[in-house]
């Protein structure tokens, strides 16, 4: 749940490459948060007749090879893991305007490549993570709906395989299909993060047995301080955007946590907004992962630390593209090139505190992973 639903600043001024990218911008830079807002109405209604009436979509032949998920806490480093995999030619991955338009994003995606869209800029969570229309999104709300989660519900109900039918299944599936058609079809690997997806983990290794997890683990001290100025920043966002937008939900209340079994307690007894509740949370995604992880064939999972790869961020991403089979982008892949160049450069400075409260309730943990 990393909010990187949309690109674009409300600070800052998106990039705009034509005449028509400038006429999504305002909307596209003022309105981006986790969830798309449907507000382009002639729009949508304008892909969903191309795509039932004129587009041909063929799934015959195209198969799911090996999908690949990061799952990770919220602030862990998966938006710079996404955005370094998925400049591989080999992956596919949901797209900004796909996951906008999640109901004909094929017709969406089409006319965004078709007419050359790009609205690019900062996103609204002000961490130097600039993003477009078609870069990699967090497709939470896609993945809820597939899941049937609903994204204002705080309760962890994790999924089981067999609470779905062959159909419910066949369509998680074809949507996916549909992910790698808008890519060529062919030879492609499908690659998603979202936070959202980490209590979820084992359903994953049900839908996809062959699929491949990445764990991403950052220091407690600044992911959790981290969590918590996410939930600020969305909370405003989302402020912003209600105002703007009256009755675009009746939801008023939004926590980007994934919903982990102790979430609802934790909330209960420190607040949403409290360091002692996203240090729990992050002990607890540890412990998640580490009962998980027996039942996940070892050539399936691959774990590795955020401050790794900011260290060595050649050598970590090697490893990576060896563990998921990938050939390492050669030379003319000059946006991964550009995008491993800058790992680990930012313009903004956090001002974090309260260490000595997450260590007291993830010290053993933080041992084990070498932050102690």
């Amino acid at each position: 749940m990393n909010a990187s639903a949309m690109s674009g600043s409300a600070k800052n001024a998106p990039v705009c490459a034509n005449f028509l990218s400038r006429l999504l911008a305002r909307s596209f830079s003022e309105d981006q948060w986790v969830l798309p807002i449907h507000n382009h109405t002639l729009a949508h209604r304008w892909f969903r007749w191309y795509e039932a009436h004129r587009m041909k979509i063929t799934l015959d032949g195209i198969a799911i090879d090996r999908p690949v998920f990061i799952i990770s806490l919220p602030r862990s480093g998966s938006s710079m893991l996404q955005d370094l995999l998925c400049a591989h030619p080999s992956v596919a991955y949901i797209t900004n305007m796909m996951y906008t338009f999640p109901d004909c994003f094929c017709a969406a995606e089409h006319f965004r490549k078709r007419l050359h869209l790009d609205v690019r800029g900062e996103r609204f969570l002000q961490d130097s993570v600039e993003v477009g229309i078609g870069s990699p999104a967090d497709p939470i709300g896609m993945w809820g709906a597939w899941l049937k989660q609903g994204p204002f519900e705080l309760a962890c109900r994790p999924c089981r395989i067999v609470d779905f039918t062959p159909g419910g299944i066949a369509a998680i599936h074809d949507a996916i299909r549909r992910v790698l058609w808008c890519f060529g079809g062919v030879n492609r690997r499908y690659l998603c993060k979202t936070p959202a997806l980490l209590p979820h983990i084992l359903f994953l290794r049900d839908l996809f047995p062959d699929a491949r997890f990445i764990h991403l683990v950052r220091d407690a001290r600044p992911n959790a301080n981290s969590m918590l100025k996410l939930h600020r920043l969305c909370h405003e966002q989302w402020q912003r955007i209600r105002a703007r937008w009256p009755g675009v939900s009746d939801q008023s209340t939004f926590v980007p946590y994934p919903r982990l079994p102790g979430l609802p307690e934790l909330v209960e007894r420190f607040g949403v907004d409290d360091l002692r509740t996203t240090a729990h949370l992050w002990n607890e995604a540890m412990a998640f992962i580490q009962a998980a992880r027996p039942q996940i064939p070892t050539n399936q999972f691959h774990e590795v630390r955020y401050e790794d790869i900011v260290a060595r961020p050649q050598e970590e991403l090697t490893q990576i593209f060896r563990f998921l089979d990938l050939p390492e982008p050669g030379a003319a892949a000059t946006t991964y090139h550009m995008r491993l160049a800058g790992v680990g450069k930012v313009r903004h400075q956090n001002q974090y505190n309260g260490f000595e409260i997450v260590e007291g309730i993830c010290g053993p943990t933080m041992r084990r992973y070498g932050y102690l």
